[in-house]
């Protein structure tokens, strides 16, 4: 098997501004897709403001307590930084996330993800983390190693 080379790295100015993007997650119970567009970056690039929004689907688990459809809107903060190194993971390389807001992207599919990555620590942390979405972690392998446990 061949290796990847790692992709084009993005970063938040790499999003377009003020346009609604569809996530690489959404509801755990209806699977409707988290929406998010960038609304401010900061002068490096790296971080800044999003807004996040998500149409659940009727009879959704989740909104039991609401309106049929309801709408979720919030903002919150999205950036991250890269390490200098790759690092190998089922074939494809990948450049660990040094730091990371509350808002990330996949590294492999660069989608942000609005809700809960799968997050690999490397080195206990201290190497940075790969944070992935769950379609690519099973398109990658990475959940069949995690059910074969990781080493």
């Amino acid at each position: 098997m061949s290796l990847e080379q790692p992709s084009i790295l993005k970063l938040l100015k790499d999003y377009p501004v003020q346009t609604w993007l569809k996530a690489a997650d959404g509801c755990e119970y209806c699977k409707a897709p988290y929406e998010f567009r960038v609304t401010w970056i900061d002068e490096t690039g790296c971080f800044g403001d999003v807004e996040t929004r998500i149409q659940h689907r009727e009879g959704c688990m989740s909104i039991a307590e609401y309106d049929e459809n309801f709408c979720e809107d919030s903002h919150d903060v999205a950036g991250w930084e890269f390490h200098e190194r790759p690092i190998t993971i089922q074939g494809h390389q990948l450049i660990p996330l040094k730091s990371k807001a509350n808002i990330g992207p996949c590294l492999h599919c660069w989608k942000l993800i609005v809700g809960v990555p799968l997050i690999l620590f490397i080195d206990q942390g201290k190497g940075g983390e790969i944070d992935l979405c769950f379609p690519c972690a099973e398109k990658l392998g990475v959940l069949d190693q995690l059910k074969g446990g990781i080493r």
